[in-house]
Formats: structure tokens, sequence, C-alpha cells
């Protein structure tokens, strides 16, 4: 891929993506942060980085629950609204999180916790910010990361909803085709209709992203897979397909010490 051609994309969305996603949009407010913040379990006074901060808005919630936050973005604008928006408490740094010189400049057994939302599905690599993990966490930490589920909503997916009106009544059934689940690839999609620019999502199964979480020592103990309550809205296609089908995967590992 073209080099910076994933940052450019971000630089030019952040101001849009900020305006929308504000401190949370629905999708977010329902299935990722009060998933995030049980397998977090935030105690005052924890160090925490955040990796892919974006607006910065799930790091100006981790600070009002009593954490030290470091978050760091490769998107100098996104680093821009960011600080803008949050107190100084909040330290913000751009860091590109596939480059191991940036991760370096993080310090060494520094955080209780690293977290990522709804990011590593954006990067083009990530076996190097997984692989540096260890050496930036402390002995009990944890790494909590929420992406888009790759079985449902990812890769090769098409929504579906059908009707019929057997028996006499009309009955409205909504899925999710997958097609190529286990073929690694990366494509350009719109993750918030009216974006300036569509962005690249790099699809990986669960076996993979995992695997190289179990090649690094790090093992999963807290897993959730997010859906919305049943409550259709009339037009919201994606809505009602992820009421009983997960939108999200949302995991919590720990460092496996010897």
């Amino acid at each position: 891929m073209k080099k910076d051609a994933v940052k450019n994309v971000w630089n030019a969305n952040a101001e849009f993506w900020d305006r929308r996603m504000g401190e949370g949009n629905e999708f977010h407010k329902t299935l990722i942060e009060p998933n995030q913040l049980k397998l977090l379990d935030i105690q005052p006074g924890q160090k925490i980085l955040d990796i892919a901060c974006g607006n910065g808005q799930f790091a100006r919630k981790m600070a009002e629950m009593g954490g030290q936050i470091t978050a760091v973005d490769f998107s100098e604008k996104f680093i821009e609204i960011a600080r803008a928006k949050s107190s100084k408490d909040i330290q913000f740094k751009v860091v590109d999180a596939t480059k191991i010189g940036d991760l370096k400049t993080l310090g060494r057994h520094k955080y209780d916790a690293v977290v990522s939302t709804m990011a590593l599905m954006d990067m083009e690599n990530i076996e190097i910010l997984i692989a540096y993990l260890p050496k930036m966490m402390k002995k009990n930490g944890v790494f909590v990361f929420s992406i888009l589920h790759p079985c449902f909503n990812s890769g090769e997916n098409v929504l579906l909803h059908e009707r019929d009106d057997l028996g006499g009544k009309i009955t409205d059934r909504y899925a999710v085709r997958v097609s190529n689940y286990l073929l690694e690839k990366s494509y350009l999609g719109v993750g918030m209709s009216g974006q300036p620019e569509a962005q690249y999502y790099f699809h990986r199964p669960i076996s993979t992203i995992l695997g190289y979480c179990f090649e690094n020592g790090l093992v999963v103990d807290g897993m959730i897979e997010p859906s919305f309550p049943a409550k259709k809205l009339n037009g919201a296609l994606w809505r009602n397909i992820y009421t009983n089908i997960p939108a999200a995967l949302i995991c919590r590992l720990r460092l496996m010490w010897k």
C-alpha cells in the first residue's frame, strides 16, 4: 500500500468523524463503551495507554473514572482535535502504533492497561503493536480491544432483509451472508455515511488476531459479543441486522507469566 495512504485518509476524515462521533454515537454508547469499561475495571490512579484514540472521547471517559491516561494516534489532526477538547491531565501524543520506534517512546512496563477502541481493523500491520505490548504493560496488566466482529461485520459480508406473509402474517427476517471469512484482505469502506474519503479496512479472522496475542504470551480472560436490544427502527437495516447478531467483538487479554 502507498506510504501514509491510511494516515492521509484519517487526517482527511478527522473533523467529520469528530462532529459525528462527539462523545460517542449510538454504536459506541450501546455496544462498545459499557463493555470496554466492564472489562477494564478501571481503578483510580491506574496508568492506561489508549492506542488510536481518535478524537479522544474514550480517553476522556477513562479519565473521568480516575485513570491516568496517555492517548496516542498517528493522525496529527485527530491529536489536535483531542487536545483541544480535553483537559491537560490527559497526555496526547502523535504515535504510529505500527512502528516499533514510535512505540518505544511510550516507556517500558509502565501501564496497568492498554486499550484500543475499534481500531485494529483500521491498521495495516498489528503484529508490531501486539509483539511490543508485553514490554509496555505492568506484570498484571491487561490489553482490551474492540473491533468490528470479524465473523459478521467485516470482510465480504452482505446484509440481508427478507419478508414473507406465510400464514397470513408479515414476518421480517434479518441475516448476514458471509463469504471468504478466512481470506485476509484490505478493502475500502465507509464507516460513517458522508465522510470525505473512504477508509481502509484490514479484515483478519479471529484466529489470526488472537494468534498474534498467544504468540506473545497474552491469554484471553474476557470476551463480549454485543448486539443491539430488540428495538426496530424504520429504515435502519444495520440496526435491525445486529440485533441478536454481534456487530463487534471485545476482548480482554492478560500476560501469562511463568
